[in-house]
Order: C-alpha cells, then structure tokens, then sequence
C-alpha cells in the first residue's frame, strides 16, 4: 500500500472516530438514551472499527499513528469546557473516575503489535472487549441486583454472567472461523477464555478491563490455543483452588476481596508471559508489600494501586523486549527487584543498618538470579554493575524520603526502581 493511500486512511479513519462520536450525542439527545447506551455504543464502534485495523493497513504505522492521534482527541475530549458539552459529553456524561477510553486505545495498540501478524490474537481478545463488556455494563445497569464492591464503586453478577454468555459465543466463533483448532478444543478453550475473561472484567477498576482484558486474554490465547483440554481444565482448576485460597487467607492479610482477586491474577499474568524465571521476582515483590503495609499508606487504595503498577511496570518491560526484539527480562526482573527493595525498606521504617544490609543482600540475589535466565534473555557482563547501582538508588531513596512514600508509594517506588534497568537495558543494546 502507498503511503499516500495509508495517510488518506488514516484522514479518513479519524473524520469517522470524529462523525461516530457526533451521531451518537445527536441520536442520544434525540431519542433520550440513557448516558451508559451512548458510552457503550461508541465503546462497540471504536472496538469494531478497529478490529478491521489489520485489514485496511499492511504496515504498522498508520496504525500507531491513529492510535496516537485518538489518545490526543481522548484527551481532549477530556477537557473541562469540552467534557459537559460538545462532543465530549456523549462519551463522559457517565460520571466516573476513569480513564476507560485511554487505556482502551493503549490495549488495541499493545495486542496489535504484540500479535505477531496472527489475527486471531488480535481480534478475538478485542472483540471480547467490545462486545462481552457491553453486554455486561448493559445488562448490569438495567438488571443488577446482587452486586459486589469493585474500589470505590460496585458490579454486578448479572453482568459477569452476561460477560461470560457473550464471550462463549464470540469466542467459539471466531476459533471455529479463524483457526484450525480441534473441535473439542474450541468448545472448552471458549469456556475457559469467557470464564478467565469475565474474572479479569470482574475484579478490574477504573476502567481498566479495557486495558486488562485484551492484554490478558491475548496471552492466555498465545499460550493455550492448541493445548490439549486436560490441560486446559488442569490450568482452571489451578486457577480456581488459587483464587480460593487466598480468599480464605484474605482477612488474615487484612486484604479486601477484591485485591486478593487481583493479586491471583497478576500471579497466573506473570506466570504466562514470563514463566518460573519472570514470576519469581513480582512474587517477592508482593510479599514486600504486605509487609510494608505495616507502615500505613495514605492512598485509599493502596493494594490495587500496588498490583496497577506492578503489571504495568511488566507490560512495558515486555511490549520493550517483544518490540526491539531483544528479550528485557534480566532487567525487569532488576526493575521488580528494585520495587522489592524499596518495599522492604518501608517495612523497616527506613532505618539504615536494615537498609545497607538489605541492599547487600538484594545485589547478590540478583547476581545469582542471573545464572538462573533463559538463553534468550539479553545479557551483559555490565548487569551486576546495573544492579548494584540502581538497587543502593532505591535504598538511599527510600531511606532519605521515607515519608514521601506514604503517599502513592507503589507509583513513586516504580518509577524509582526501574530508572536504571531502563538505562542499562538500552545502554547494552548499544554495545552489541
């Protein structure tokens, strides 16, 4: 495809985002839609239109172009003059502390770039997205009874069922019409997509089963796609017994149902993407930050800001590492040995003997994690240097500021912590 050809596209793809969102206020203010109807409808329009992404454009940037441009408009959009009126009001006239549409335009272009040119990873997880979540906004508005707390707002059962209905559809379809799996395959990979699916869309906030859904589901697809079912149902059972047990142990880590969900599944996303190698060092991470929660957190939600960064700070490790074609791990694993630290720091109170004593400590089991990487994972024999300077940052951060990590601490410590690993990482690749 020519470039002029792409960039009229890519003119015209913006012109209909811009016409789609004008004709659903019109239609909306005419007819008295209620505001989650106009919300959702341009939700299923944007989903829609972008699973044809792939069809219209043979090469990627036209396609991270517009993604660009429709986080601009989103922004905009966000505006306070544009927010109650114009076109902003047909998708924000719902109030609420979210940032769906962002993180929905960030999961097409992640799943987009990370599909390896297989359509089936792309558009099943985004059409789940699209229609399943709906579906389940929908029908929770208008049937909801037996709802559940989500952070600071509420879900419904009838919506995760809704959820899991519409996914087992979609989901048998388009394996059936787009991929050659074994039929008996395609009917329990379904059931276990809907259900895995519905549980992500179940526990996320603040609009982030926009961002967490696709991502996960893609993953689980990459993995699972012609896995046998007894595995499969060997992998739901694990799944299941999993998310039993730390409900049961929940109140004893004073963890809220909701963030005890979370953390299982951000265990089995670390599991999938990385493996034993990329899962070991988030898990520490997380036994850090039920100890430091001895030392209380002014943000509200703490716990679910904490699981938030972690699996963002993973999702840009990976998409960094899949897109440069370099294999990040050793340096995310630096990055969550950094948070790990720092955690363990707080729960200390930030006195300095435990921190010097820690940070020892750290810097010789990162080295020796080293021995343990895969062959692919990029190396470098400047890495221990890496790993020393960033985790004695971490500690003489955490030590000098403790205070300043009372706040936001999870957002503030994984930035803090991943600083120098991004330095080194792309300092290395300079070198091969």
């Amino acid at each position: 495809m020519s470039i002029a050809l792409s960039l009229a596209l890519l003119a015209g793809s913006v012109a209909l985002l811009m016409g789609v969102i004008a004709a659903v206020r019109y239609a909306g203010e005419r007819f008295g839609w209620h505001a989650e109807v106009s919300r959702k409808t341009i939700h299923v329009a944007i989903g829609l239109y972008a699973m044809a992404l792939p069809l219209m454009f043979d090469a990627a940037w036209p396609v991270v172009a517009l993604l660009l441009i429709a986080l601009a408009l989103m922004g905009w959009l966000r505006l306070p003059q544009v927010r109650t009126s114009g076109l902003g009001k047909a998708i924000h006239a719902v109030e609420r502390r979210s940032l769906g549409d962002i993180w929905l335009a960030l999961a097409i272009g992640f799943v987009f770039l990370q599909s390896g040119g297989e359509y089936i990873y792309y558009a099943l997880p985004l059409a789940i997205i699209t229609l399943s979540d709906t579906a389940a906004a929908l029908t929770g508005s208008a049937y909801g009874r037996s709802r559940f707390a989500v952070e600071d707002g509420v879900k419904s059962w009838e919506g995760v069922v809704a959820f899991f209905m519409v996914s087992v559809i979609v989901a048998m379809t388009m394996l059936l019409l787009l991929t050659d799996a074994p039929r008996v395959n395609v009917v329990v990979l379904a059931l276990a997509i809907a259900a895995f699916g519905a549980i992500v869309e179940a526990v996320s906030w603040r609009g982030l089963d926009n961002l967490f859904v696709p991502i996960c589901l893609q993953f689980f697809i990459k993995g699972y796609l012609f896995a046998a079912p007894v595995e499969l149902a060997l992998i739901g059972l694990q799944f299941g017994v999993a998310v039993i047990a730390v409900a049961l142990i929940a109140r004893r880590l004073a963890l809220s149902v909701h963030a005890s969900r979370a953390f299982v599944i951000a265990i089995f996303l670390f599991l999938g993407a990385g493996g034993p190698y990329g899962a070991a060092v988030p898990m520490l991470a997380m036994g850090a930050h039920l100890l430091a929660r001895r030392r209380p957190c002014a943000s509200p939600h703490s716990d679910l800001d904490f699981i938030a960064t972690l699996c963002g700070a993973a999702l840009i490790w990976y998409f960094v590492g899949e897109t440069i074609g370099a294999s990040a791990l050793n340096f995310y694993n630096l990055g969550m040995a950094g948070m790990a630290l720092g955690l363990l720091l707080v729960a200390t109170h930030g006195r300095i003997v435990a921190g010097v004593a820690l940070a020892a400590l750290a810097v010789a089991g990162y080295v020796g994690l080293l021995g343990l990487a895969p062959g692919h994972a990029l190396q470098s024999v400047h890495l221990p240097l890496a790993a020393g300077v960033s985790l004695l940052l971490v500690t003489a951060l955490v030590l000098t500021r403790t205070a300043w990590f009372d706040r936001w601490r999870a957002p503030r410590l994984g930035v803090a912590a991943n600083l120098v690993p991004f330095a080194a990482y792309f300092a290395t690749l300079g070198m091969q």
